[in-house]
């Protein structure tokens, strides 16, 4: 759950940050791009995390097996 409300805050600051640099006629576009990129991003990296962390777990399950 703790990774879900990450995602929404990385949402919400870029889409306030897409809101802020839009033009006149472009502001709510780019703040729902902004909030989709954001969002895009922050999952990608905790994807990655995530991986890393699977994989850190299998290498000492696999020490163990192969030592212990």
């Amino acid at each position: 759950m703790t990774w879900l409300i990450i995602i929404l805050v990385a949402a919400i600051i870029c889409a306030i940050i897409g809101y802020m640099t839009g033009k006149k006629g472009e502001k709510e576009s780019n703040a729902a791009a902004g909030a989709v990129a954001g969002a895009m991003g922050c999952g990608y990296l905790l994807f990655h995390l995530f991986l890393f962390g699977v994989g850190l777990f299998f290498l000492i399950w696999l020490f163990n097996a192969i030592f212990g």
